[in-house]
């Protein structure tokens, strides 16, 4: 708005204008320009506030949109997990047979795997046992040995 818009007392609002022509205010008043000033401030505050609230209410229309949608979702998904429990409870006996039949190969796979390992390392363990007594038995010579001579070192001397 332009200076000359705002003086002009025809573009205040109607209860202005009757302040303006009760009071006998003139347009180079100081009072008529303080009222056209703040009259025109509070129209700008107000359109700005009018933009804020277009904004503001833009932005939480497409918030609770997103939020209606994922109630939808919500709502769909515990209708799903319903008709799946109850399918579950009726087929109990099914599924154990399916998840048999699925598991039953590769479990046998898996312990076929195991004891051929078992029976590869099965050399390997009885020459590990057999190694260890041995050096248990080598261990044991040794020490009767030293014990004969320091028992034959303290006689001598």
């Amino acid at each position: 708005m332009k200076p000359e818009e705002i003086l002009d007392p025809e573009n205040l609002p109607e209860d202005l204008q009757w302040v303006v022509a009760h009071h006998r205010l003139q347009p180079n008043d100081p009072v008529f320009l303080l009222i056209a000033w703040h009259w025109s401030r509070m129209k700008a505050s107000e359109d700005t506030l009018r933009l804020a609230l277009l904004e503001l209410k833009s932005v939480l229309d497409a918030r609770v949109e997103m939020l209606a949608d994922a109630a939808d979702v919500v709502t769909g998904v515990n209708a799903v997990l319903g008709e799946v429990q109850i399918a579950l409870e009726k087929k109990p006996e099914q599924l154990g047979r399916q998840f048999e039949a699925q598991l039953k190969q590769p479990v046998a796979e898996a312990l076929a795997q195991l004891r051929v390992l078992e029976e590869s390392l099965a050399p390997l363990a009885r020459n590990f046992q057999t190694s260890q007594r041995r050096q248990l038995l080598a261990t044991l010579l040794i020490g009767l040995a030293l014990g004969v001579l320091c028992s034959l070192a303290v006689k001598l001397a």
